[in-house]
């Protein structure tokens, strides 16, 4: 399957993401709701209700478990800046695994804590950034330089993942990763939050308005509803013979 796909010409009004949503899983409430905006605020809890860039990551990597897949919807997309980043995870580690392996094994086997706090929450997770099936394939990738706890590593363990770390967030800003497009209002997005990284340039609030609105789905039912779309096309295409 695909790991993210975009639509346009979704209605720019409010939980229209919520509807959207019910065709391909089962939303998971969080304790920002079933359904969260992105825009602008004076005082913000979190860096994504700012105006600044956004570094490439994976969102809420202190949860068990992390939100599977996630969906946002372009409500106002700032005429200027603004602009969305995406980068494939798999394939940055990957390619890190290929032409450094002590790295890529570094990052793999070491658990760090992710956490958040804010006013009505306190979350946190052991896990390695990058995380892998019995079989040694990787599984997913768990990305945010805004949530990760002190490391609790010994002194001769420290400069080695911070080496390792370093040199997956420059492959992150190397020009074969990352992909920046420009999303207008109607846009909606939808992804694997395990898999696909995602970010967005800086914008000027006090001129522009942005406003998404965004919900996370549980992995499974996104992964269920695909099996069985792919179960009824198979059985039509068996009945036209």
């Amino acid at each position: 399957m695909a790991w993210s796909r975009s639509v346009k010409g979704v209605p720019c009004v409010e939980r229209a993401a919520l509807e959207a949503a019910n065709y391909i899983g089962i939303v998971s409430e969080t304790n920002y709701g079933r359904l969260f905006d992105v825009r602008f605020v004076q005082k913000p809890e979190n860096l994504a209700d700012s105006d600044r860039g956004l570094g490439l990551h994976t969102d809420n990597p202190y949860r068990d478990p992390v939100p599977g897949f996630q969906m946002l919807h372009f409500l106002i997309a700032a005429p200027e800046g603004g602009e969305s980043l995406f980068a494939d995870g798999f394939a940055i580690a990957g390619y890190l695994r290929e032409t450094e392996p002590v790295l890529f094994e570094r990052l793999a086997r070491t658990p760090v804590t992710f956490s958040f706090r804010s006013k009505d929450a306190e979350l946190s997770s052991e896990k390695p950034l990058i995380q892998l099936a019995l079989r040694g394939e990787v599984r997913s990738v768990h990305y945010n330089n805004r949530s990760i706890a002190p490391l609790r590593l010994g002194s001769a363990e420290i400069l080695p993942f911070y080496m390792a770390y370093r040199r997956f967030a420059e492959l992150l800003r190397d020009a074969r990763f990352p992909l920046k497009i420009k999303l207008c209002g109607g846009d909606l997005v939808a992804f694997d939050n395990q898999r696909i990284l995602h970010g967005r340039t800086g914008y000027c609030a006090s001129i522009h308005l942005r406003h998404l609105q965004g919900c996370y789905l549980t992995r499974d039912s996104v992964l269920s509803q695909a099996a069985l779309l792919k179960r009824s096309h198979e059985r039509r295409t068996d009945e036209r013979g």
